[in-house]
């Protein structure tokens, strides 16, 4: 696990070895072992490394092939790279390390661009091939892994982090309002957006070919949506091969060479992952657990439950808001790009590198592929009203609801009305934070939009438009990968997991696992977990299956509500300072000012999470220093 960033340009520039040697200092948090910065002609490979396979300095990078013609800079890990290392050792290829890296590097040699399907794993890597002058970007599947590049006037620039992107002082520190937009609206950023104008993210699936100063894109996987005509299998044949498939997986995920941690929280993922490292031959883990004060938010006892039945030590990181407060400015930096989530990810990958840990598991994933989202019930209620009021004019909702004296979650039913797509209306409805009004209201002249454009409309109505004809389940299913797991949920692990050098394996998302997953009808896979838990089954305690079965869904979050107006007021007071938010000219002062005395004064009326959009916002351009301009 590494960072990764270079720049390529078609003629020799003075400013680039200094532009990638700021580049790699950004990322050194990434990569604490190593760091190598490497010239190759009109290419630099900028390399940090965090030493989790064969930690010998020969496993250092960029990397290059037997006669120096093919360079690479990698972040991620391989889990089948010891079967594609024998294949390629029969074909001729020599070694000189034991890392994964180098498995990718002669994988190219031997496939060219079409080294990415063969491979299975999270990644994020650059090539430079010397003899065509190209530049190969890879992400993965599921984009578990980041990458960001930016096209200049003349270098191409790549990162693993916005952060070393405006480190090079090549790119202009300049917000990107449609991006901002996208954050206010839906908690994160989604693609093709970032938070920084000119910056863009490699997609999911996707590779990025370099030559001659053109750069194109080319998807080489794509979530399959199944059909509604999806042969019946027989539930107990699916759990069984499901279960040996988690087996296999988990596994080949416990490839390293340091010890390991698990992410462990009082639900029913975190435990299946627990159970199947266990049987896998992890030996003795060390679960970590986030405890509150607050009860009501404490999941430690139902965690200290499992725990107990696998034998297992655990540690609980104890979380009062005086202590999350001091360190919320690194977390913050630590985000990378604004978003809503993060913070438990942030705290428990801080608790695991401070006990000397450089891998962690979690049980990411386990929501959208086993039907664990209560949310699901909501986005088929309302999709099904939108169908009944499309015929009413969109502005008879406006009137009826939008009225800023009512509770938000009212407000978002105008949704519902006149909608040219009923399903994409239902999830406006639910997951919106701030209605276009809004957001036109509390944005700068500079950032409002010049009409009512709506970009979580243009991204939720792109990816729902490639589900249309499926059974309802199966959309809102599909959905949820683009639309909150990839561009939030992960994004966010890694982001708050390698600010503390620490490597974060979602286990239950080896795209073999997703796949078949997603190859399952909704009825079979989408019953809260049952499928996953009676695949699990026979890797666990028998105790420990009957306790996960009758624990209640809980959704993972901090006392927020509590906070924003206890321990946390003054904080917010004063990021919402009229002076210093002028100087980022992304908020309207006055209107932030009159959404906090409102929230204040009664905190229901506006909603923690609204307030809490507006402060990340407002903080984070402060601590990377960007604005309008």
């Amino acid at each position: 696990m590494c960072g990764v960033a270079g720049i390529v340009v078609r003629e020799r520039d003075p400013r680039s070895f200094p532009a990638a040697e700021h580049m790699a200092a950004a990322l050194a948090h990434r990569g604490p072992d190593n760091q190598c910065v490497r010239g190759l002609g009109n290419c630099i490979l900028v390399n940090t490394r965090l030493a989790i396979v064969d930690l010998r300095e020969r496993g250092n990078q960029p990397m290059t092939n037997e006669d120096d013609t093919v360079w690479i800079t990698y972040n991620g890990e391989v889990y089948n790279a010891a079967e594609l290392r024998t294949k390629l050792e029969a074909q001729g290829h020599r070694f000189r390390s034991a890392t994964d890296t180098e498995v990718v590097l002669h994988l190219y040699e031997e496939h060219g661009e079409d080294c990415v399907r063969h491979l299975r794993g999270m990644f994020a890597f650059a090539i430079w091939d010397t003899r065509k002058q190209l530049l190969l970007l890879g992400r993965d599947r599921l984009g578990i892994k980041p990458l960001y590049y930016t096209i200049l006037d003349g270098p191409f620039l790549f990162a693993s982090e916005l952060k070393a992107l405006l480190a090079s002082e090549l790119v202009p520190r300049r917000l990107d309002p449609e991006g901002m937009r996208a954050f206010l609206q839906l908690g994160h950023i989604p693609p093709p957006w970032t938070a920084i104008a000119g910056i863009r993210p490699l997609e999911p699936g996707h590779i990025g070919i370099w030559q001659q100063g053109k750069f194109r894109t080319k998807r080489y996987w794509k979530l399959t949506v199944p059909t509604n005509g999806a042969a019946q299998r027989k539930p107990e044949d699916v759990a069984a091969y499901l279960g040996d498939l988690l087996l296999e997986s988990s596994r080949a995920q416990l490839m390293s060479d340091v010890p390991i941690a698990l992410f462990l929280s009082g639900g029913v993922d975190s435990a299946v992952v627990a159970a199947l490292m266990q049987k896998a031959g992890a030996g003795q883990m060390s679960a970590l657990t986030i405890g509150f004060e607050e009860r009501s938010f404490d999941e430690s006892e139902s965690s200290q439950r499992t725990v107990d039945l696998l034998g297992i030590p655990r540690r609980v990181i104890s979380l009062p808001a005086s202590r999350m407060a001091e360190s919320l400015d690194h977390a913050i930096w630590a985000m990378d790009q604004p978003t809503v989530d993060g913070l438990n990810a942030y705290w428990v990958s801080r608790a695991a590198a401070e006990a000397g840990f450089k891998v962690a598991l979690s049980g990411q994933g386990g929501d959208e592929l086993f039907g664990g989202y209560q949310s699901v019930a909501w986005f088929d209620r309302f999709t099904h009203v939108a169908g009944l009021l499309k015929p009413l004019p969109a502005g008879l909702g406006r009137g009826l609801f939008d009225h800023e004296a009512l509770p938000f979650r009212w407000r978002k039913l105008s949704y519902l009305f006149g909608a040219d797509d009923p399903f994409v209306a239902a999830q406006l409805a639910v997951r919106i934070l701030y209605l276009e009004g809004d957001v036109r209201s509390i944005l700068s002249n500079k950032f409002s939009p010049e009409n009512s454009h709506c970009e979580a409309a243009e991204h939720i109505v792109e990816w729902a438009s490639q589900s249309k004809g499926q059974h309802m389940a199966e959309r809102i299913a599909s959905l949820d990968f683009p639309a909150h797991l990839e561009p939030r949920l992960l994004r966010d692990g890694d982001a708050m997991s390698m600010a503390h050098s620490l490597e974060l394996r979602p286990v239950l998302l080896d795209h073999k696992v997703v796949e078949y997953a997603m190859s399952l009808p909704m009825p079979l896979r989408g019953r809260n977990k049952s499928l996953l838990l009676e695949a699990a089954r026979k890797w666990m305690p028998a105790e420990l299956h009957a306790s996960l079965l009758t624990r209640p869904k809980r959704t993972f979050t901090f006392p927020f509500s509590r906070w924003l107006g206890g321990s946390l007021q003054g904080k917010i007071s004063e990021t919402f300072n009229t002076e210093r938010l002028v100087k980022s000219g992304l908020f309207d002062p006055d209107a932030i000012h009159h959404l906090w005395q409102r929230y204040l004064r009664k905190p229901e009326s506006v909603g923690w999470s609204r307030l809490w959009t507006l402060f990340v916002a407002a903080r984070w351009c402060e601590i990377m220093q960007v604005g309008a301009g």
